[in-house]
């Protein structure tokens, strides 16, 4: 890409950011600790929120869906972490830029440092939360095998999807802060129509499977949640769509830097 007024291009920015990984890496670690400084469990209040609405959850619509806890609580607890990834990425991640307001425009780093440093936060978290999975998992006695070890391509998807879903909303909450509201409202009604607290299998029986299988958030969902769950792989259709997602998103990503990424420190 052209230089502008004399500045690196926005690929040498991303590539400066990335060899700065130190930075970036202690400054998302550091967010996570700083939420909970001051506290008596630390970080351990995100395993144990997490643990808090899947008992109230879990209860509820267990007996509300007629379902088997063995099999459900597991579902819901893998289907909560990812979901609440995303969300992170949309909605905390939207903030980067804003949030970051005070060290870009008295430090001169790369801009994309801050995008990497709210994915790094977004991550630990997840993977904090994880832990509550692995004790569900082990009281339920979820099966365990070689088809398992499909949950981490399905993770690095995921990671990437939330990376870029982070870069798009940057960008765009710099620019229109009515962005970062937009989307916490929208992702509250797309909690309610993607099978996140519900087996997809519901819709289905009722002939409306197409309302599921036509939402992609329902397939980056299976791609984590299905070797978990199950010890195989989700089907070919779920990595199709997840792949289809991260071409998009990626295209997207492009799109929104090159419209704004030289010009945030004029948004803030």
């Amino acid at each position: 890409m052209t230089q502008i007024q004399g500045r690196p291009s926005l690929a040498h920015d991303v590539f400066a950011a990335t060899k700065l990984w130190p930075v970036w890496m202690r400054l998302g670690i550091w967010d996570v600790r700083r939420r909970f400084s001051r506290t008596i469990l630390g970080v351990s209040w995100i395993f144990l929120n997490l643990a808090i609405t899947l008992m109230a959850i879990g209860f509820i619509y267990t007996n509300l869906l007629g379902q088997n806890v063995r099999s459900f609580l597991p579902l819901l607890t893998a289907g909560l972490v990812t979901w609440s990834y995303i969300t992170s990425a949309i909605v905390e991640g939207g903030s980067a830029f804003v949030a970051s307001e005070g060290y870009i425009k008295q430090i001169g780093l790369p801009i994309f440092i801050y995008v990497y440093r709210f994915f790094v936060s977004g991550l630990v978290v997840m993977l904090i939360s994880w832990l509550a999975y692995v004790l569900v998992a082990a009281v339920f006695r979820v099966p365990i095998g070689w088809g398992t070890l499909w949950v981490i391509p399905g993770l690095m998807l995921l990671a990437i999807i939330a990376l870029l879903l982070t870069t798009i909303f940057a960008h765009l909450t710099a620019r229109f802060r009515d962005v970062s509201h937009l989307a916490s409202a929208a992702m509250q009604v797309l909690f309610y129509v993607t099978p996140v607290i519900w087996p997809a299998e519901i819709l289905r029986e009722k002939g409306l499977g197409i309302v599921v299988d036509a939402n992609p958030l329902f397939h980056l969902l299976e791609v984590v949640r299905r070797p978990l769950l199950t010890a195989q792989p989700a089907d070919a259709i779920s990595y199709v769509v997840v792949a289809g997602l991260v071409v998009a998103l990626s295209a997207g990503a492009i799109v929104v830097t090159a419209l704004y990424g030289r010009r945030v420190v004029y948004f803030l």
